[in-house]
């Protein structure tokens, strides 16, 4: 049902085609690498696009509240942890739907311009630049709203955002931007896809393959350690 709700499809694609408006590097263009235009164009992508995926599943706990399924769900055989993780996968999936299919459209274009070399770049890129910081903001959305409520979620998430990635070194304030422990995907784009990295260059850092890793590493684990801590507060505070 998620990936019908209009939201879904109007929140992600306004963003995305907000900030793709107006891309960076402003001569995008006349990059004629494959790997560095296709990179280029994710790194658009990432500069807003999450905040519109983790602002629509926000609400996804309290929407199950008010349409009275929680009772009708704790009667099925599944447990908190498979409806947990089933959410994640399901309504997670079907948020990313909008976000990919905007890829998918990109490439098409790109390949028109550049040649259909882009398309197998770009389903790399999105495997490695874009899909983890996703699954990151998914986790947390599902998850940080049983304390918060969706609109303190929300409000949080788009400070997070933009101090987190957006917010370089240059502006004096304690910030991940430009490290390995940022959402955007720079490191992976910088050394796998030969890309520009604004902030990572402030701090004077070049990619290695292993700080990719660690950036790709570390928004799973910290997606999965979400998941998992929710799940366990939950059996516990369930009367069965």
């Amino acid at each position: 049902m998620q990936v019908r709700r209009p939201a879904v499809w109007l929140v992600v694609v306004a963003l995305i085609a907000l900030r793709c408006s107006a891309p960076l590097p402003v001569n995008i263009g006349s990059i004629t690498d494959h790997a560095t235009l296709v990179s280029d164009w994710a790194g658009d992508f990432m500069e807003l696009g999450p905040i519109g995926v983790g602002a629509v599943l926000a609400d996804r706990v309290r929407r199950e509240a008010r349409l009275d399924l929680d009772d009708l769900l704790a009667a099925t055989p599944s447990g908190i942890g498979p409806r947990l993780w089933g959410k994640a996968v399901g309504a997670g999936g079907a948020t990313i739907t909008p976000f990919a299919l905007c890829w998918a459209a990109l490439l098409g274009y790109l390949s028109t311009k550049h040649g259909a070399g882009v398309i197998p770049v770009g389903v790399e890129v999105f495997a490695a630049v874009i899909l983890p910081g996703l699954v990151f903001v998914t986790a947390f959305s599902l998850t940080v709203p049983f304390l918060t409520g969706a609109a303190l979620f929300r409000l949080g998430l788009f400070g997070y955002w933009i101090w987190g990635n957006m917010v370089g070194p240059d502006y004096g304030i304690p910030t991940p931007a430009g490290t390995p422990f940022e959402a955007i995907g720079e490191y992976p784009t910088g050394a796998w896809f030969h890309g520009f990295m604004f902030d990572a260059r402030e701090r004077g850092w070049n990619a290695t393959t292993a700080d990719a890793v660690i950036s790709i590493a570390f928004l799973l684990l910290t997606a999965l350690a979400a998941l998992a801590t929710t799940q366990f507060v939950l059996t516990r505070r369930s009367p069965s």
